[in-house]
């Protein structure tokens, strides 16, 4: 049950907007799929689930070149793009030619913005051809460009170092803020999952006021999050304003229209049960300082630091992961956590892996999933099925909260990015500025992985080999 606070009255009478808010009085709990796994809550050893969403690249952006084969840096070969990939311009008329992924290196970190809509989404998968892209960004080649270990070599350390998955999804073919959603609830309000209508992204008041009635009749990890009140939590972005203030905005803007906190929307998180969650972001670094991390963190940029095209260099983004990162790794937690990092949607890149048709609204094109844990193997690709429902899910699992629906409960929860027998890896500190990182960062050293692997390199304790008996495959690039 939700707690008292602000009642639909209360909302209406406090701004100008006539905002009809209807709270559900009440919602049986959905029983949790049953897990069929040799791991239980408490052998997982983490205590404490750290979430961070960053802004706008597709998988193949990022990762599209990284291990293309095995290699110490990599346990098994990472599907990106194949060698030879030329996507046509017009899939309906070949004569106009092909387009080749290019590298876009240092001069790219800073790009305008492509198109990410609900339509120009489905425009680019094209049925699930991958080949409508061209078209749908009307940019030129600038989709098809993407970066390396040159460029983002923080990132590329971190997968080498920890996890990387490359069959992970958004959840929704479309824009920021119904990814967002699924990071909370087993489904976004319908107002919230296409702006692209009814005018262009720019709604009138009655489209808001109808998508903050669906968001307060939609059941989100909070309300299970009430019903456990030993669990903690923080939503680290900004404190939350009164809610009056809060609705008055428009989409985009701070507040309940806010496309990376969809909880900014309920009415539930402005009472005096849960407004202490929402904090700024510069707390996480302190919370860690000082061995205070909540059970569940999640941990949302500011634009300019968020890698969005046209709103920051990704240089800048890649300094805000680093150093979350390294205040979990210095932090006295850091045996107890798990970190998924991860990006809301495609942002208009190419993507050539199509995502699998799961329901009436995704999913949405792959996006990278790197997992940073004591108990996250050297090197560790995973290939198995996953999207945003999968760390909403495994938050649920983790700390006995039940389910939201059938959605978020089916979904795979990411338990091969794991060895939980293994003993706690020792912390890696990173570089917080690009120019001081590279790629390959030396491997850490109290593990072993036979060289060359076999079909798919199996970690296991014991002596490492020394970074001069690692093997660079002739003629890979690995900028």
């Amino acid at each position: 049950m939700r707690p008292a606070g602000l009642s639909a009255s209360t909302v209406v009478a406090t701004v100008a907007l006539a905002v009809l808010v209807v709270i559900p009085s009440s919602a049986a709990e959905v029983a949790p799929m049953v897990e069929a796994s040799r791991f239980t809550p408490a052998s997982t050893h983490i205590d404490h689930v750290v979430i961070i969403m960053m802004e706008n690249h597709a998988f193949d952006n990022y990762f599209g070149t990284y291990c293309p084969a095995r290699s110490a840096y990599c346990m098994s070969p990472v599907n990106g793009e194949p060698a030879g990939l030329c996507v046509p311009k017009n899939p309906s008329n070949p004569a106009l030619g092909c387009v080749k992924p290019y590298y876009l290196g240092i001069s790219g970190m800073y790009t305008h913005d492509l198109a990410h809509t609900w339509n120009s989404t489905h425009e680019a998968i094209n049925g699930g051809a991958m080949n409508g892209f061209y078209q749908a960004e009307a940019s030129g080649n600038l989709p098809f460009g993407h970066f390396g270990g040159g460029a983002i070599p923080i990132y590329w350390d971190l997968a080498e170092e920890y996890g990387l998955g490359d069959y992970f999804f958004s959840s929704v073919a479309s824009y920021s803020l119904p990814n967002h959603w699924y990071l909370v609830a087993d489904k976004p309000p319908a107002n919230g999952v296409n702006l692209s209508t009814p005018t262009n992204g720019h709604q009138t008041a009655a489209y808001k006021h109808t998508y903050l009635n669906q968001a307060n009749n939609t059941r989100t990890v909070e309300d299970l999050l009430n019903a456990s009140p030993s669990v903690t939590w923080k939503y680290y972005d900004w404190a939350l304003p009164t809610y009056g203030h809060s609705i008055a905005g428009g989409w985009g803007e701070i507040g309940a229209y806010n496309y990376w906190n969809p909880l900014a929307a309920d009415h539930l998180s402005y009472t005096s049960s849960f407004d202490q969650h929402f904090v700024n972001r510069t707390d996480f670094f302190s919370d860690a300082a000082n061995g205070t991390l909540p059970d569940i963190s999640w941990v949302i940029p500011a634009d300019t630091f968020s890698d969005h095209p046209q709103l920051g260099n990704i240089s800048a983004g890649e300094s805000f992961v680093a150093n979350l990162v390294d205040a979990v790794e210095e932090s006295p937690d850091w045996s107890s956590t798990a970190i998924f990092l991860t990006w809301d949607e495609y942002g208009g890149w190419y993507d050539g892996v199509a995502p699998p048709t799961v329901s009436s609204l995704g999913l949405g094109l792959r996006v990278p999933l790197l997992v940073i844990s004591p108990y996250t193997p050297l090197g560790t690709v995973v290939g198995s099925l996953g999207d945003f429902q999968s760390l909403l899910h495994f938050v649920e699992w983790r700390f006995k909260l039940g389910c939201l629906g059938a959605v978020d409960c089916q979904a795979p929860l990411p338990f091969g990015y794991f060895n939980f027998n293994q003993t706690a890896r020792a912390p890696i500190i990173f570089p917080t500025n690009y120019t001081e990182a590279g790629y390959p960062m030396p491997l850490q050293t109290n593990y072993s992985m036979p060289f060359p692997c076999p079909t798919v390199c199996t970690i296991t304790p014991g002596s490492w080999v020394t970074p001069t008996q690692e093997t660079i495959i002739p003629g890979v690039d690995y900028s």
